[in-house]
């Protein structure tokens, strides 16, 4: 057994799937990636980097090929990605409650740091929600509501059309923003009453279960689909 540098000569391994790898240290000391051989066969590849937004954890993705699966490589991967490391920082992953990835997280020791609940909303279930006088497009943006209070923005709800289906988000401008639910509410709603306008039937919401404000406007919008995880792991004998 034998772990190296993952190259541009091994982006064409069949068993990487749709996780984005690339050459090790391909942008600094904190981007790592390596591939595990076993008589000289590749059977699995692990990468790891830090955001430029937010540099408290590696990200961390680990890859073993089908037919070598549950001998140790996957932990083997992990356990030298964790003497990489450049800062002494935890990993982190993310991803649907039933992948596999998250079941390999989970036998690393890791801990669920944020839950968001299942995402998919059809357009229909709008009039739950209730308008307010206060709601208006943000400088005649179709894509953007907001909520104006003695002419500050106080909630906004922003629409993303780069994916299918859309992807909407919403927050107030500060956690203690009075009536901050209700006006969430409303920006959501008047964004959902200009897609369905424009025959748009499901929006994928994007928030978590600890937002004070959208949680309570979400859970009223009948939302259908998976659970997703984001969840810290700690380093290979750290």
């Amino acid at each position: 057994m034998r772990l190296r540098p993952f190259t541009d000569g091994d982006l064409t391994l069949p068993f990487l799937g749709t996780i984005a790898f690339r050459a090790d240290r391909w942008r600094d000391a904190h981007t790592r990636s390596s591939v595990l051989e076993v008589d000289g066969h590749p059977v699995a590849a692990g990468i790891m980097w830090t955001s430029r937004v937010h540099g408290d954890r590696y990200w961390v993705a680990i890859v073993v090929e089908p037919a070598s699966r549950r001998r140790g490589y996957g932990k083997a991967v992990f356990a030298h990605l964790s003497t990489l490391r450049d800062a002494p920082l935890a990993f982190m992953t993310r991803g649907y409650v039933d992948d596999d990835a998250l079941g390999f997280a989970d036998a690393l020791g890791a801990r669920t740091i944020q839950v968001v609940p299942p995402a998919d909303v059809p357009a229909a279930s709008r009039p739950v929600l209730r308008p307010h006088p206060a709601v208006q497009s943000v400088r005649d943006l179709p894509r953007a509501e907001a909520a104006v209070v003695d002419g500050e923005i106080v909630a906004l709800a922003l629409v993303y059309h780069d994916s299918t289906p859309s992807c909407l988000t919403a927050e107030t401008t500060r956690r203690e923003t009075a009536d901050g639910e209700r006006l969430i509410e409303a920006c959501v709603r008047r964004s959902l009453d200009v897609l369905a306008a424009r025959g748009v039937e499901w929006v994928t919401f994007d928030g978590h279960v600890s937002d004070p404000h959208f949680l309570p406007v979400w859970a009223r919008l009948s939302p259908r689909g998976r659970w997703f995880r984001l969840v810290e792991i700690p380093p290979a004998g750290g």
